[in-house]
């Protein structure tokens, strides 16, 4: 617990005001005991709220990993959702096909509820042409602001992404390291305006917090150099 007091002190130092706390769980998980989900975040949320700072505000959310559909019952609980919003932060296996993808999301766009696609630079079998996809279905998209910086793979994804104007979101997916949300912001001041990077990390953001539509997000223009081209052709 001390660990996450500290993550947390160093997120207000860095001018971070609000942080949703989103454990993991799994549909399967849900369609088999919801209930026991929710009983286990919420102890381990008292316990950290005796400790934490009064800064970063704290809100409650799940990631939801997409093992099989998410039933009925949990859109319609918005204690499963972001912050009591209609956002509902998901994920896929890693490798998920993008037909299994698609089909799980459009069981989520039936109704009110907006799934917010996690880290989707991670899925090797599902590009930029099935990042498009997810987005005319009504799904929303956030990518991992360390990754984005990165020379890898997933780091070309993201800003492949991020290209094409397909990104809502940039968060921290922070486990009590040190991945925090100024790496990104640091990055993306190196290629683009101001105006988009505070959509991307705090517009958007605050849209879930505040259960409003998200605004669309201009593509970022970057600028890799020759060296990040080459190490992304020979698969580094």
């Amino acid at each position: 617990m001390t660990q996450s007091v500290l993550v947390l002190r160093q997120f207000a130092e860095s001018g971070i005001t609000d942080v949703v706390l989103t454990p993991h769980v799994s549909a399967g998980e849900l369609a088999f005991d919801k209930e026991d989900a929710l009983e286990r975040r919420d102890v381990a949320f008292t316990l950290l709220s005796r400790e934490a700072p009064e800064k970063p505000r704290l809100h409650l959310g799940f990631e939801i990993m997409l093992d099989v559909p998410l039933v009925a019952s949990i859109l319609d609980d918005r204690r499963f959702s972001l912050a009591g919003s209609r956002y509902y932060l998901v994920e896929f296996p890693i490798s998920v096909f993008e037909d299994d993808a698609t089909s799980l999301l459009e069981g989520l766009v039936e109704g009110d509820a907006v799934p917010l696609v996690a880290h989707v630079e991670r899925y090797r079998n599902c590009g930029v042409k099935s990042v498009a996809q997810w987005k005319q279905l009504g799904a929303k998209v956030q990518v991992d602001a360390t990754t984005l910086t990165r020379s890898s793979e997933r780091g070309h994804v993201a800003r492949q992404l991020l290209g094409a104007g397909l990104v809502d979101v940039v968060a921290a997916d922070n486990h009590g390291d040190d991945r925090v949300l100024g790496n990104a912001v640091q990055f993306l001041s190196n290629h683009e305006s101001e105006h988009i990077t505070r959509s991307l990390t705090e517009g958007n953001p605050r849209a879930v917090l505040e259960d409003v539509d998200m605004n669309p997000v201009p593509a970022v223009a970057f600028r890799e150099g020759l060296w990040s081209r080459i190490k992304h052709y020979m698969g580094s």
